[in-house]
């Protein structure tokens, strides 16, 4: 996946999370990138706001950018859930 679509994925991720969670005042994403033994690592953390709470989530380490960002919007929805 090209990086402009990366993007766009997880703005469009961001868009249904806060139709889905109306309350979110601030969602923001931060893709990172490295190598592990000449292997491609990603992981997407997100930071999300509402009235009086933040949370936090590091999505867990994956092999390609579209993984990282499925893994984090799911730990995102999970944790959200919990907290509503």
């Amino acid at each position: 996946m090209k990086s402009d679509s990366v993007k766009a994925d997880i703005e469009h991720r961001i868009a249904d999370l806060r139709a889905a969670y109306p309350r979110i005042s601030a969602c923001s994403a931060k893709l990172e990138d490295w190598r592990e033994a000449a292997e491609p690592r990603w992981s997407l953390r997100l930071d999300v706001r509402w009235p009086q709470h933040q949370c936090l989530i590091s999505g867990p380490a994956r092999a390609s950018a579209e993984q990282a960002v499925q893994a984090a919007f799911d730990a995102a929805v999970r944790s959200l859930t919990s907290h509503a």
